[in-house]
């Protein structure tokens, strides 16, 4: 036979004492698992336990039964089967403990005079415990499915509108009978995705990511309904979007925030979002909502903010990266990563140069992806004595395949680097001294560096300085800082406007000529050549 928990809660000790006998005796069946004198301590004997029965008495001091009994039915636990003790043969307390779904009410004298009433009325009533519990599951799962097939007809009129110019006018009028502006008024728009980098399941288990849309949908309505008339629409591969107006007109700064802390409470996953602010009614955009809802990288430059959607739609629209241009890129990011004696700081610079170029010109995410990758496969060429280095190459291609932003693209492939230098076997130890002279060689190239005055900087003999500094970087103090240079003046031909002989001075050559004649033997081409070429290819 089961065992039922019950909490009992009364003020008068002996009362308390003569009811916890009552039920000890069926000890059978009962199992008390906590007593308590007044409400307060009785809710938290009910959150901690979870009885199935609790036999309360309604005047207490503190917070009384029928209190008591209004925070359990907020806390959203299971409900338990109430028994009402009470000395007061008054109606409306009868009333209000019906209301809160007390199962019985009973006089206390009448349970004195009847030692088996309350016990008899228990066991009555925890037969019914499972009865009710299989109603309670059925009547969910029934509401759930009921919710479910919402989400669903959602998704299929919104993507049939995507798909079909002929059906727009009917999801439109769904728009108009939700209350949202059509022909004028400001509305914005919610645009969110799960991270896949954070996912729980594949996202191509299509029931899995049915339960997920489901619990993202309530989030996103639910933090909506406080705000004004609003749509939900759940999307393919894990993305929302929500079509809203603020009743009361409020620029809510925090808002995006609040919605990203409630995705990653409630789903315990991340995920990424914009906020776009149309102007004008829904009936004159829709253009721009198709265009937002089934963009391919809508955050690859910018996420997790709130913008005007015509400055969203420049972003929307990407060009290929010029080939040189790759090329060069590809260079600077191996030597960041390949020289360990760099501070983060420096990498995050090239990381940040790279960035403002690639978001000023709109490149392809697909091309920022191919560009990483061969970052990769170069450098795991370069570093030696590391088996499994093919592995990784695998892996790090499924993992930017997931890659939904520039930075994660940035921050995965680094991962993976160092966890290919991990392989690597007897890595070599950087002296420090010449790292720092290193690093600053890379902040500040308009500096005449000479390789006895460095040496002399740290007590260094020269041979000894060159040696070392060779060991750090792979080549010598001169190839090294004619390379540098030369990659400096590369990035600022094709960037700057500035004159041919104002670069070569920024970058530390004491003439132009001489400028002139390192670069075309580094490079094949004068320095005015490379940019013309550079411009004529990202034509």
């Amino acid at each position: 036979m089961n065992h039922y928990k019950v909490v009992l809660v009364e003020d008068e000790i002996p009362a308390r004492t003569v009811f916890r006998h009552f039920i000890e005796e069926r000890g059978d069946l009962f199992t008390l698992v906590g007593e308590a004198e007044d409400g307060q301590d009785g809710l938290e004997l009910f959150l901690k336990h979870k009885p199935e029965l609790i036999v309360t008495d309604i005047t207490m001091p503190g917070m009384n039964g029928l209190e008591m009994l209004r925070e359990i039915e907020k806390s959203g636990e299971r409900p338990p089967q109430i028994i009402i003790l009470t000395c007061h043969q008054d109606f409306h307390y009868a009333q209000q403990a019906i209301h809160l779904k007390a199962a019985s009410y009973l006089i206390k004298d009448d349970c004195l005079s009847d030692p088996g009433l309350l016990t008899r009325t228990m066991e009555q009533l925890a037969s019914q415990v499972h009865s009710i519990d299989e109603t309670r599951e059925k009547q969910f799962q029934l509401e759930q499915q009921v919710r479910l097939s919402e989400v669903e007809i959602e998704q299929s009129l919104f993507l049939d509108m995507l798909l079909n110019p002929a059906a727009e006018a009917k999801w439109l009028r769904t728009l108009e009978e939700s209350q949202l502006p059509l022909k004028e008024g400001r509305f914005k728009v919610l645009l969110l995705e799960l991270d896949r980098g954070s996912l729980r399941f594949p996202i191509g288990q299509i029931e899995e990511l049915k339960l997920w849309q489901f619990a993202g949908v309530n989030v996103l309505k639910e933090l909506l309904g406080s705000i004004g008339a609003h749509k939900v629409i759940a999307l393919d591969k894990g993305r929302f979007l929500a079509v809203y107006t603020d009743a009361l007109k409020l620029e809510r700064p925090g808002f995006l925030g609040q919605v990203l802390e409630s995705f990653a409470a409630n789903l315990k996953m991340k995920c990424f979002a914009l906020q776009c602010r149309f102007e004008q009614g829904l009936q004159g955009r829709p253009e721009a909502l198709k265009r937002l809802a089934s963009a391919p990288y809508p955050f690859f430059y910018r996420s997790d903010e709130s913008i005007a959607i015509e400055e969203w739609e420049q972003l929307a629209f990407f060009q290929r990266i010029p080939e040189p241009v790759s090329r060069f890129w590809s260079k600077v990011l191996k030597k960041a990563l390949l020289e360990p004696h760099l501070s983060a700081a420096a990498l995050e610079q090239e990381r940040s140069s790279l960035f403002r170029q690639a978001i000023e010109h709109g490149w392809e995410p697909e091309q920022i992806k191919s560009l990483y990758l061969r970052v990769f496969l170069d450098m795991s060429h370069t570093v030696t004595g590391a088996e499994g280095g093919a592995e990784l190459e695998a892996a790090l291609r499924k993992k930017l395949e997931l890659c939904q932003t520039f930075g994660s693209v940035h921050d995965t492939t680094c991962a993976y680097f160092h966890k290919l230098q991990q392989l690597q076997e007897g890595g070599k130890k950087i002296d420090s001294s010449i790292s720092r002279i290193i690093q600053h060689m890379r902040e500040d190239l308009s500096y005449p560096y000479r390789l006895e005055e460095l040496a002399a900087s740290i007590n260094y003999s020269v041979p000894y300085f060159s040696s070392m500094f060779k060991k750090a970087v792979g080549e010598s103090f001169v190839q090294y800082l004619t390379r540098l240079r030369i990659e400096k003046a590369k990035l600022l031909l094709l960037t700057t406007d500035h004159k041919t002989f104002e670069i070569s001075e920024s970058i530390g050559f004491e003439n132009y000529r001489s400028f002139n004649r390192i670069f075309k033997k580094e490079t094949g081409v004068s320095p005015s050549d490379y940019r013309r070429n550079g411009a004529a290819t990202s034509r």
